[in-house]
């Protein structure tokens, strides 16, 4: 029987482009805000609401409240209640319809998954987040049927970097950690929970936010991933690597 039984994704900046949609999505939010009326200059803004990002974080819900917020108080803007109202339902429907339009796989994320399949390789994704959210990502990018099982942090109700998310996984799969592979975006919250389960680590570079070569960051000793890549493909002979050891190992 084949050694590696599973290989794991995290979903966001590893199966598609998070970063990268988000930061377009925001534009054309800003953009809605101003076709609506507001009086402010478009870079001035774009500069703002990125601030307003970096400081809350990518996966707040209030970045145009804010937006508004900071103008009113600090900007000295004299924004009405309804006027924000309006202006900020603008900026939210033109960031979903343009996240909704073009969400999509990355171009080596289908083949990959086939090709697991072909070789009854089963295949979980471990994400956090709102169960809906992630779900609906996971059914407009067209993977859930080559996706074995999805393990959400809210769901479950345990969140990364907690190991216990993966060893969940493990469990539901009755497979060990030696048998599995995790390919994350995120040193912190993938590939030291995984390594913790005894999961073989793949790092993936795909330039988002968390990518430590767009950081600078140099990730070393017992942190270090045990592979790393910038196409899913390359996960294939990295499963026979895996498996030819074992298999020498057992003669």
């Amino acid at each position: 029987m084949c050694p590696i039984k599973l290989v794991g994704f995290d979903l966001d900046d590893c199966l598609y482009d998070s970063t990268g949609l988000s930061q377009i999505a925001r534009i054309k939010g800003i953009d809605a805000m101003i076709s609506l009326g507001l009086k402010i200059n478009r870079q001035k803004a774009l500069i703002l609401i990125q601030e307003i990002v970096t400081e809350y974080g990518s996966n707040s819900p209030n970045h145009y409240d804010y937006f508004i917020r900071r103008l009113n108080q600090y900007e000295n803007f004299s924004i009405t209640f309804n006027e924000q109202v309006r202006y900020v339902a603008a900026a939210v429907m033109a960031y979903h319809a343009q996240k909704i339009k073009h969400i999509k796989v990355y171009d080596d994320v289908k083949v990959c998954l086939e090709w697991l399949k072909e070789n009854s390789i089963k295949t979980a994704i471990i994400t956090d987040g709102i169960p809906i959210k992630q779900y609906e990502k996971i059914l407009r990018l067209g993977i859930d049927d080559l996706i074995d099982l999805v393990v959400i942090s809210d769901e479950i109700g345990i969140r990364k970097p907690n190991p216990k998310l993966f060893s969940y996984c493990l469990n539901k799969f009755k497979v060990k950690g030696y048998e599995t592979i995790y390919i994350g975006d995120n040193i912190y919250k993938d590939i030291i929970p995984a390594k913790i389960n005894d999961i073989h680590t793949v790092y993936i570079h795909r330039g988002g936010k968390y990518d430590i070569n767009m950081t600078g960051e140099e990730i070393e000793g017992e942190n270090k991933p045990d592979y790393e890549i910038s196409k899913l493909d390359e996960i294939f002979d990295i499963i026979i690597e895996l498996n030819n050891k074992f298999y020498i190992g057992k003669v």
